[in-house]
């Protein structure tokens, strides 16, 4: 989001193109190739049996709840065990979607859903007063985008200690349905023993809108780019991560224009899997005061997450979110595989 004074953005006018129907056409090319994303996890926490050496090559996601919410930040979260996997996160009368498959070694999942404004993605780009009314209103930041993102298992064994290891690569790219741009992006993931680790850098952009003073809309388009790395320690039912986003905006003064740092516990149980997060945001952007329903001016922003993931027959998850969207909002997931 930006207040609205002037940043100096590189700001770029964008003509439509065609460009982002290759993301379709690709995911549907590599669909033989694809991976169930988060499966591999949900079935070990549901049997009560993920240590070091079950947690399959999926390596370190930086504890986000949502298999969504990892593979459009870093595309080698994807896993690439063997299945299929529908997961969506419902809030008010929308659902986000994430379709993912895999065979094995490859991976690949799609999702006409942001991560921007989310606890665990990037700040989102819009004009403070837009920020006060969708957030007065409890709207969450609207879904603008399709991301494909795809991975494959470089390195994997498996054992005891730190003889049990596994690396993945990724690629991703991301078609932005009101600029008609697309661009992309990729991610390394992976775990040695206990630790677990990943980095990804990817090119983006987001389209502000405002009145044309016509009666219609126009749009600035901002072209940016995101670096993120996590770092976890997985200790039998308890894991705990480190994750760091950092968003780079042409020609801005400062080394990046936002920092997003969150801190993630979670606890598995036989049944359910519950986390707890805090979020720490460093932005020039103004911030939204939940009591005066107005916008102040706040560098650091600091938010909490809660969530809760109970297994309700072998293929089916059902979960409660708190202010997955930044809304200090709840909201409903479901996680189907096979």
């Amino acid at each position: 989001m930006l207040s609205n004074s002037s940043y100096p953005f590189f700001v770029i006018h964008h003509k439509k193109s065609i460009l982002g129907l290759a993301v379709l056409a690709f995911f549907f090319s590599i669909t033989p190739l694809s991976a169930k994303a988060g499966i591999p996890d949900v079935r070990c926490q549901l049997i009560n049996q993920c240590d070091s050496s079950s947690r399959g090559s999926s390596g370190g996601d930086g504890g986000a709840p949502s298999t969504g919410s990892k593979v459009k930040i870093n595309p080698a979260a994807v896993p690439t065990e063997k299945g299929y996997g529908i997961e969506s996160i419902f809030f008010k009368s929308e659902g986000d979607l994430s379709f993912v498959r895999g065979t094995g070694r490859f991976g690949a999942a799609i999702s006409p859903s942001n991560s921007e404004d989310t606890f665990f993605g990037q700040p989102g780009f819009e004009y403070s007063f837009q920020t006060q009314d969708r957030k007065t209103e409890r709207e969450k930041f609207p879904n603008n985008k399709i991301t494909l993102a795809t991975a494959f298992n470089l390195l994997e064994k498996t054992g005891s200690g730190l003889n049990n290891y596994s690396v993945n690569l990724g690629v991703m790219a991301r078609y932005n349905k009101i600029s008609y741009g697309t661009t992309g992006g990729g991610g390394l993931n992976g775990s040695l023993g206990a630790f677990s680790f990943g980095y990804s850098v990817y090119n983006d952009q987001s389209a502000m809108s405002y009145d044309d003073g016509f009666g219609g809309n126009a749009y600035d388009v901002v072209k940016y780019q995101v670096h993120t790395y996590n770092l976890g320690l997985f200790l039998h039912s308890l894991s705990l991560d480190y994750s760091n986003l950092k968003v780079l905006v042409p020609d801005y003064v400062e080394p990046a224009f936002a920092t997003v740092q969150t801190y993630t516990a979670t606890l598995s149980t036989k049944r359910a899997i519950f986390t707890l997060s805090q979020r720490v945001e460093e932005s020039p952007t103004m911030a939204y005061n939940y009591e005066t329903k107005q916008m102040e001016n706040k560098s650091v922003k600091i938010e909490y997450f809660g969530g809760v993931r109970f297994g309700v027959t072998k293929n089916i998850m059902l979960g409660a979110l708190y202010n997955y969207y930044l809304l200090r909002e709840f909201s409903l997931s479901t996680t189907l595989y096979f």
